[in-house]
């Protein structure tokens, strides 16, 4: 089923640091990242119906009608278009996961076709359900949040940020160029003032190579909470502190250049962009002391973090490889956090009668040495790991998690002795 549309902003030019990032890790690993998944559909729902929240997407939204014209030896650049058409498959009987498993696995052709992909399946000739995957140049977890909410209502009023090839423009201002100046001092300065972080090789190097595990937890978030409101910081500093302090036990490194996957969306023009705009930013988290004095120290480092977690990637990249050069290996380590719930659930995390931890894949596609997600709320957290066996063994990934757990209940109880402890007269 064809479908057309048109919208504002086209135009051509260089990527954003946000989609020059994304860009980078794709070709990195061979994957487009794609993000999305299939969705029911109510009673009576026409492909009519469909087809116009498709084309409310790509006419609202430029990241989605981007192609990308390859430059050289260098990144590619952008176009945009302002008019196109595209075609939703209409599938009858069949299994909507299939459908998604396809769209996932095949690369997009992101010079030749939409970064967007469509699907409306049939059962019995009634519209059942949606499959939707994007490629990731097309937006980032905040970015699908703000997207979803504006798709639902439907809205028409005019975008409240800057799109991609407008922040392309003010990152080559005299502003831009001083962040980006900022950042690379930030990183070169942090990571050359700390020890060298020795990590034991892997005691369990495994085939396949990447491993995803599971926690889901209750207990988690309710003694992070606990701490945080007796230490009068908020719980996200205090998750950061006790996954430094659960790493330490388990590895021995003490002082832990961690990255932090920031959303960016406090910066000015980037609060309601629907584009790739989220970026490491460097948190160094010195584990020595009471879990209070970590606790102190991280959200000051993490805030830091936040605020220089905005730069050109290729010229990171340059920084971290004259640090490795200098002091070695050991400073490219990929140890990274990223706390969803700060950017927007994308997901419900239902409480588990009691903390359960699994490993739910495994795979040879490259991946981070350790990458966490933490999705949820304050009732309730699942934080998802990608570990790679060769740096780190899945059954100490594991430890961590549960050394994360440790020591936010000793930390909360010092509060309940607190609360129960009488008052002097």
């Amino acid at each position: 089923m064809r479908v057309t549309f048109e919208g504002d902003g086209a135009g051509s030019g260089p990527l954003s640091w946000g989609q020059l990032d994304i860009w980078l890790k794709m070709t990195a690993i061979g994957q487009s990242m794609a993000m999305g998944g299939i969705r029911p559909l109510p009673a009576g729902t026409t492909l009519d119906d469909v087809a116009g929240e498709l084309r409310y997407l790509m006419s609202r939204y430029e990241s989605m009608r981007t192609r990308l014209l390859e430059d050289g030896d260098g990144p590619p650049s952008q176009v945009v278009d302002g008019s196109g058409a595209i075609e939703i498959e209409v599938l009858d009987d069949v299994d909507p996961a299939g459908v998604e498993a396809r769209y996932r696995d095949v690369p997009f052709d992101h010079a030749h076709e939409w970064p967007v992909r469509m699907a409306v399946v049939r059962t019995g000739g009634e519209c059942t359900h949606v499959v939707l995957v994007m490629s990731h140049l097309v937006m980032d977890g905040a970015g699908a949040v703000l997207m979803m909410a504006e798709t639902d209502a439907r809205t028409d009023a005019p975008h409240e940020g800057l799109s991609a090839l407008e922040q392309a423009r003010r990152q080559t201002s005299p502003s831009g160029v001083r962040q980006n100046a900022a950042a690379l001092r930030h990183w070169d300065s942090h990571l050359r003032a700390i020890p060298v972080p020795q990590v034991a090789p892997s005691r369990d190097v495994r085939s396949p190579r990447h491993w995803t595990g599971v926690l889901h937890s209750r207990v988690l978030p309710s003694a992070l909470r606990a701490v945080a409101l007796r230490e009068g910081v908020e719980p996200a500093p205090a998750l950061l502190a006790a996954f430094g302090v659960a790493f330490a036990q388990v590895t021995g490194v003490d002082v832990l250049p961690l990255r932090l996957v920031s959303s960016n969306r406090f910066r000015a023009g980037l609060g309601g962009v629907v584009a790739p705009v989220s970026q490491m930013g460097l948190c160094v988290i010195d584990t020595a002391g009471s879990f209070a004095d970590v606790l102190h120290r991280t959200r000051p480092a993490a805030i830091t973090a936040y605020k220089y977690a905005y730069y050109n990637r290729l010229d990171l990249d340059a920084v971290i490889a004259a640090v490795v050069a200098d002091l070695g290996p050991q400073f490219a380590l990929d140890v990274s956090v990223n706390d969803r719930r700060l950017g927007g659930a994308l997901q419900d995390v239902p409480r588990p009668a009691r903390s359960e931890f699994a490993w739910v894949a495994s795979g040879d596609e490259p991946s981070s040495a350790l990458f966490v997600n933490v999705d949820g709320s304050d009732e309730a957290v699942a934080i998802t790991v990608y570990v790679d066996s060769h740096f780190l063994a899945p059954a100490d990934v594991e430890a961590v998690l549960w050394a994360m757990e440790r020591v936010a209940i000793s930390a909360a109880g010092h509060v309940e002795e607190r609360v129960v402890a009488p008052t002097s007269s």
